[in-house]
């Protein structure tokens, strides 16, 4: 584990102060396809998961309700437009496999259903300045990975850097511009706290999320650094 890699500040311009963030750092990281055997912890994950979560425990879940009253409190409809970590655990429990990305995604997709914490993974060569929580301006546009545009009406919360929305939502859709490639080099791993998520346990999910990668990512990684409004 190394430190050298310098992680940013990160500030919340919301009038909110029960938010948090956690990130790690990756460096000198080598994005490929997962390794073997990977499929075989995918797999097990997914069989304890729909084993033991229904449809309604998701609906009725404490976490999950937090980051649903938060998008309410932004104008965003959440039944909608699910944060990621409910997303992608909907879709275990029906049955449906995840797509398979990259190594370091792989890991996100699997941590982040698995503690029920939305994650975002951002290229650090493609952000320019800093990093702010903040509302998304009237007319603002954002590219989702994929390509697909939305044009913001101005109430929405967003991650953004100094030029562009680098995620949309707290988290639900991360952006095209800053997308994980084969050619990245430096990785921040982005894991978003709301209200009823305590420290300890954005800090658990962190700290989960690194032990995976130091299995089967190559790379360098930093201690995880904490972030509230």
């Amino acid at each position: 584990m190394s430190d050298y890699m310098e992680l940013p500040d990160i500030e919340f311009s919301v009038n909110r102060d029960d938010l948090s963030l956690a990130l790690i750092g990756l460096n000198e990281i080598t994005v490929e396809k997962s390794m073997d055997g990977w499929e075989e912890l995918e797999q097990s994950m997914f069989e304890r998961i729909r084993s033991s979560i229904t449809l309604d425990d998701i609906k009725d879940d404490p976490l999950f309700r937090s980051y649903r009253d938060l998008y309410w409190a932004f104008g965003m409809d959440p039944t909608k437009l699910r944060v990621s970590s409910e997303a992608l655990l909907r879709r275990i429990v029906n049955g449906l496999n995840l797509w398979r990305i990259s190594n370091v995604v792989d890991v996100v997709n699997v941590t982040s259903p698995n503690h029920k914490i939305p994650i975002g993974l951002v290229d650090v060569s493609k952000v320019t300045g800093s990093l702010q929580v903040r509302v998304a301006r009237k007319g603002e546009k954002f590219v989702r990975i994929g390509g697909v545009e939305k044009v913001c009406r101005g109430r929405e919360i967003v991650l953004s850097d100094d030029e562009k929305i680098v995620c949309f939502g707290y988290a639900t859709h991360d952006s095209e511009y800053t997308k994980v490639s084969k050619d990245s080099k430096q990785v921040y791993i982005l894991l978003y706290g709301a209200p009823a998520v305590t420290e300890e346990y954005l800090d658990s999910a962190a700290s989960d999320t690194l032990h995976l990668v130091k299995q089967w990512v190559d790379c360098q990684s930093t201690t995880i650094r904490h972030y509230r409004s």
